[in-house]
């Protein structure tokens, strides 16, 4: 064999071998993920950086040998986007989800618990946080309807002040107006690392409804699929940690911090994180109250009300603003507050803002609530 044709049988092999290993990439099983477009540190359709979920859920598909291929979905109610998704078989799998077996999921399996994430207090580096108390005396940025501005106002001697968003929380912070934030963590740190150089320490706590972990969900009937993605994240534990560190995730030892019960009424609930309430993408979850007897009408209502209502008047009805705390009908309104609830349930205040539900609520949902609000009035 003269040089040419040794040249010419090494470039057909050198072929020939590409396409043998192009091969299974052509036959490799596609893993649909159910994630958020517009939703950094989390996730993002288009951009430079995609997020944690993104990354994480590509090296898990890494993992399986599939394709992982992307159903895009807002997730800013997250019950709506579940039920459009994973539930509605268009996806595979959903990163993330709370890991809390609390959190209804039915029709679908999660996975290990593979991330932290909780609340963080941001200060600068002079600042020592090591508990609650700590923040007396201080300025206190929160946001609104959020967990800290509501159990701090039940505490009491605290000065606080609202926010809309985490993007004006940090803002203000960064103009001295408050002394220091109290806000949801891995926005808090992803902001302080992209936005502000790290200029911040941000320091996670611990307590009651300030933390909690996520997972990644499947649908309940694929065992072998929750199988495959718990092997994956468990030898993927450095990478985590190292996307984390990346997106600028609070990782340090978390403060414990007492927290007093915010009164929830009669019925047994657990506090669970969601996406819905209307916070801007990137921003931190509102936390709502969600009923685990559902057969229960006032236990319905109160499901319902906190997965609607609780954005503007918090979890429970038991906003820190008077003027929207729902356990004081009765006492505003006498005899005829239940009345005057369902009359402005169903027409609204618009000047007030407060949108008109009759005709977007059913008569029996709307019965559901106020069955709930007799639960929470004072006496």
């Amino acid at each position: 064999m003269n040089l040419k044709t040794a040249w010419i049988w090494g470039l057909v092999s050198a072929v020939l071998a590409a396409g043998a290993l192009a091969a299974p990439a052509a036959s490799a099983e596609t893993l649909r993920i159910c994630s958020d477009p517009d939703n950094l540190p989390y996730s993002k359709a288009e951009g430079a950086e995609h997020g944690l979920y993104v990354d994480l859920a590509n090296l898990v598909a890494q993992k399986l040998g599939a394709q992982p291929r992307y159903v895009w979905w807002l997730s800013m109610n997250q019950r709506k986007a579940l039920r459009n998704t994973i539930l509605a078989g268009k996806c595979d799998a959903y990163f993330a989800l709370p890991a809390d077996k609390d959190y209804g999921t039915r029709g679908m399996k999660r996975t290990q618990a593979f991330l932290d994430v909780a609340y963080a207090v941001v200060a600068p580096p002079s600042f020592s946080f090591s508990r609650l108390a700590d923040l007396k005396g201080k300025r206190i940025g929160v946001g609104f309807a959020s967990t800290p501005q509501i159990v701090l106002a039940a505490q009491g001697g605290y000065t606080t002040v609202t926010y809309r968003t985490d993007a004006e929380i940090l803002a203000a912070l960064d103009k001295g107006e408050i002394d220091v934030a109290f806000m949801w963590g891995p926005a808090a740190g992803y902001d302080n690392l992209t936005r502000y150089h790290g200029r911040w320490r941000v320091t996670p706590v611990a307590g009651e409804h300030m933390d909690h972990q996520v997972a990644v969900a499947v649908p309940a009937k694929d065992a072998a699929l929750l199988a495959r993605i718990d092997a994956a994240l468990t030898e993927l534990r450095p990478q985590i940690t190292a996307l984390a560190d990346k997106y600028g995730f609070p990782q340090g030892q978390p403060v414990a911090v007492g927290m007093a019960q915010v009164q929830a009424g009669p019925a047994d609930v657990a506090l669970v994180p969601t996406a819905a309430g209307g916070t801007p993408y990137g921003q931190p979850s509102p936390y709502r109250m969600m009923a685990v007897a559902a057969a229960d009408p006032a236990a319905a209502g109160r499901e319902l009300f906190n997965s609607t209502c609780s954005h503007c008047h918090s979890p429970n009805g038991a906003s820190p603003i008077r003027a929207r705390d729902l356990r004081r009908l009765k006492g505003k309104y006498g005899d005829d507050w239940l009345k005057e609830a369902k009359q402005t349930i169903e027409e609204g205040r618009p000047d007030a803002g407060m949108p008109t539900w009759g005709g977007t609520l059913k008569e029996d949902q709307i019965n559901d609530i106020l069955a709930f609000f007799k639960t929470i009035q004072n006496n």
